[in-house]
């Protein structure tokens, strides 16, 4: 975290500056988030679901529709066959394509072994599958993908060698969401009193916006006051916080609460856009010392 510069004191230094956090938000059209702070685990996992499932069917309309364009969209490819060409679960390497697109949204894929095994996995249940391998980056997350097998093999026979393909990848894929959320969740430091990134794009407002000021109030949520060359946070209204980890990875990136773990945080593992790279980036150097 970047110092202050020491400076002399201001007739208005004591001054109260009041920031409204959505004026923060970059756009209108986010999702919702997933559940109320007051929810317990049980419903956070149920509206989870429900979330996964709309986005899935939003998904499978994005495919269809990019199938019928001509030339065909970029996600036509997601409903066909294994996309990884001549690589097998036997080649000992990666792709430079699948390596440099992990690594752009932030995954530590060329530092953690563990991470880069996840990935393999994925890719080793795409081609025995015969499926398409959900490339990162473009706008849907693996879960997402996940739910669109599923609705992709729902009109097919029962029992057909298609749809237990398709009903396999979904299967193996989610456990090893699971298998890589509970590893990642495990390194988990002790939860603080606020959002990690509320609190840091607060202190990153206090430079920018006010830079004479001594404190700032972050919405109704808490305030930052300097205190010497660091900060400290009072909590005004405490809100539930989430552990948040990155998809296919070790990586703990925070305990965060649920607008910021349905909004930034979704649009950081979904998109590869030069915002989010810098984001991802940010986020993977922040939180690598877990790893």
């Amino acid at each position: 975290m970047p110092r202050p510069q020491k400076r002399g004191r201001r007739a208005d230094a004591d001054k109260e500056f009041r920031v409204d956090p959505t004026e923060e938000d970059e756009e209108d059209d986010e999702e919702e988030p997933v559940a109320d702070d007051d929810d317990d685990e049980e419903a956070l996992r149920e509206k989870q679901r429900e979330v996964d499932a709309k986005n899935g069917l939003d998904l499978w309309g994005d495919v269809q529709r990019d199938k019928t364009k001509s030339p065909k969209g970029p996600l036509a490819f997601l409903q066909g066959n294994n996309t990884l060409g001549d690589w097998t679960p036997e080649s000992r390497s990666l792709p430079k394509e699948i390596v440099n697109a992990y690594h752009e949204i932030g995954h530590p894929i060329k530092r953690c072994t563990t991470s880069r095994g996840y990935v393999r996995a994925l890719m080793k249940i795409c081609v025995e599958c015969n499926v398409p391998f959900p490339k990162p980056g473009k706008g849907y997350t693996t879960r997402t993908w996940i739910a669109m097998l599923l609705i992709w093999c729902a009109p097919m026979r029962k029992g057909g060698r298609r749809r237990l393909q398709l009903e396999r990848a979904a299967f193996f894929s989610y456990q090893l969401l699971k298998v890589s959320e509970k590893a990642a969740l495990a390194l988990a430091p002790p939860k603080p009193g606020a959002c990690e990134l509320c609190s840091t794009t607060a202190i990153k407002q206090l430079f920018k916006h006010f830079p004479g000021a001594d404190e700032i109030i972050w919405g109704d949520y808490f305030k930052v006051t300097r205190v010497g060359d660091t900060f400290h946070i009072t909590v005004l209204k405490k809100k539930t916080l989430h552990r948040d980890h990155l998809e296919l990875s070790l990586l703990f990136r925070g305990w965060v609460c649920n607008n910021c773990n349905a909004r930034k945080l979704h649009k950081l593992d979904s998109l590869s856009s030069d915002d989010y790279k810098v984001f991802g980036r940010r986020v993977y150097v922040n939180c690598t010392t877990f790893i």
